[in-house]
């Protein structure tokens, strides 16, 4: 359990490292903090569609984030 919790923590990270908080991501993306919440610990694949205006409004680029998209998707389901 912990080494899901940990593997789980690490999109978390890079969303924080991006926006500072989930609350700021959710804000600039113009979605609910519970959806960012969902992206991580339930459907990662989901935060694809939001690819574009993510790299306009973080420091980051498609490739670098859906890379962690699938890396976390592959951590939660297989």
């Amino acid at each position: 359990m912990n080494s899901r919790k940990k593997m789980q923590n690490e999109l978390k990270q890079y969303i924080n490292s991006l926006y500072g908080s989930q609350q700021n991501c959710a804000n600039a993306l113009g979605v609910d903090r519970r959806t960012v919440h969902r992206w991580i610990y339930e459907e990662p694949k989901r935060m694809i569609r939001y690819a574009d205006k993510i790299a306009k409004t973080a420091d980051t680029t498609k490739i670098q984030l859906i890379g962690e998209i699938l890396y976390q998707d592959e951590q939660l389901n297989g």
